[in-house]
């Protein structure tokens, strides 16, 4: 199954567009087991002179999923967002060689794209068509053994959401064996947000040249340990 299905979602109550988009079905997973990977990335104005090297970030980490032990087990999602875009659903949950590439078209952003981080995250985990809490609990209910991973990517505070954190911080709660995972590009900023968000792990990079890959190269090693471990949300790095 190839997804394909980039969906701009600028409204939160627009569910004709979230209902639109494609996840695999239970019977496109081979096995009993899936390791579920859906990641938010920002595409703020602040991160458009690292455009170029979040692209490359981003494909290495499907291409080491590939090669992974449970490359053939693993669906992932990719969402990006900016303020004046809303949020991107660049793919719904597909196989890692059906998952589409960012590139300069559905990676591009202004200089003055604000962060809708907390709006972004909620619907990513909650909606009932899109999120990624719902089609893990169908899954489940096809008798699936289903894994979690949830990864944040930002590099910068919200600062144009309307959803209290609060509203996250509950999911998270009630979700216990998902991982939840917050990687900053940029100090200062990501304990407080990950905390809000309910969000146990956490890691900072300075936002420099070089540091999208070692970051994104962290999260892809941390994400193969994860999907041949018992869960453990508390333990997702190093």
């Amino acid at each position: 199954m190839t997804s394909k299905s980039t969906i701009i979602v600028a409204n939160l109550n627009n569910t004709s567009a979230l209902a639109n988009v494609q996840h695999a079905g239970a019977t496109d997973i081979g096995g009993d087991q899936v390791n579920l990977v859906l990641r938010i990335i920002d595409r703020t104005g602040s991160l458009l002179r690292f455009r170029a090297e979040m692209i490359e970030a981003a494909r290495l980490n499907v291409e080491a999923l590939i090669n992974s032990k449970a490359g053939n087990e693993t669906l992932m999602s990719t969402w990006t967002f900016n303020a004046t875009d809303g949020f991107t659903i660049v793919d719904g949950f597909v196989k890692l060689e059906d998952v589409t590439p960012l590139d300069s078209q559905n990676y591009d952003m202004q200089p003055e794209d604000m962060t809708n981080l907390f709006d972004t995250v909620y619907t990513g985990l909650n909606d009932e068509f899109a999120g990624i809490i719902a089609y893990a609990k169908g899954l489940k209910s096809k008798g699936l053994r289903v894994k979690v991973t949830v990864l944040v990517l930002t590099d910068g505070e919200d600062n144009r959401s309307r959803i209290n954190p609060e509203k996250i911080k509950a999911l998270t709660a009630n979700n216990e064996g998902f991982y939840f995972c917050l990687m900053a590009f940029g100090t200062g900023f990501a304990q407080e947000a990950a905390a809000a968000m309910g969000f146990p792990n956490v890691r900072e990079y300075n936002a420099s040249a070089g540091e999208l890959r070692r970051m994104m190269g962290e999260f892809s090693k941390s994400q193969v340990r994860a999907s041949q471990s018992i869960v453990s949300p508390n333990a997702f790095f190093n």
